[in-house]
């Protein structure tokens, strides 16, 4: 049933390597964040990035497309142009360097997974799985973006 062209493959890889690469991210600014609520939901996003990369190589394993097929060294110019590092140090004690990671983050993603819906799919179910992975890493972006902005919120 491996009715992939090599371009989906590659994307599939991409995204695999994006998600991976995130939870790592997230996992250190986690480390670092005093506040509860916000580090509670950067371990969520974290975790959620791993599930979602491990659920896809699964369910293209299922359909006989293995981890060697999936090559991390075609996509990573596609996805890795942007640098998160352009925000000053003073504008980091209110946030805006985790949101800036955030936006990065979710950019990128949004992109992996909106071209791979492009892409023709031979089963529904895989674009359903897409489909809920988006939407669920919006969500958790923006959670963590209101949280992030909370924190510095006089009330």
């Amino acid at each position: 049933m491996n009715n992939f062209t090599a371009s989906t493959l590659s994307k599939f890889s991409g995204l695999i390597f994006f998600l991976k690469r995130s939870k790592s991210d997230f996992e250190m600014v986690a480390d670092e964040i005093e506040n509860y609520s916000l580090k509670s939901a950067l371990n969520g996003l974290s975790e959620e990035s791993s599930f979602y990369a491990s659920e896809l190589k699964d369910y293209l394993k299922h359909l006989g497309i293995n981890a060697s097929t999936l090559s991390a060294t075609e996509f990573s110019s596609n996805y890795f142009n942007g640098d998160v590092s352009d925000t000053n140090e003073d504008n980091c004690g209110k946030g805006l360097e985790l949101q800036s990671l955030c936006s990065y983050n979710e950019e990128s993603l949004t992109k992996a997974y909106s071209e791979l819906l492009e892409e023709p799919l031979p089963c529904i179910s895989l674009q359903e799985i897409i489909i809920y992975q988006l939407n669920a890493l919006k969500i958790s972006f923006m959670k963590i973006k209101t949280l992030n902005t909370a924190r510095f919120a006089m009330y």
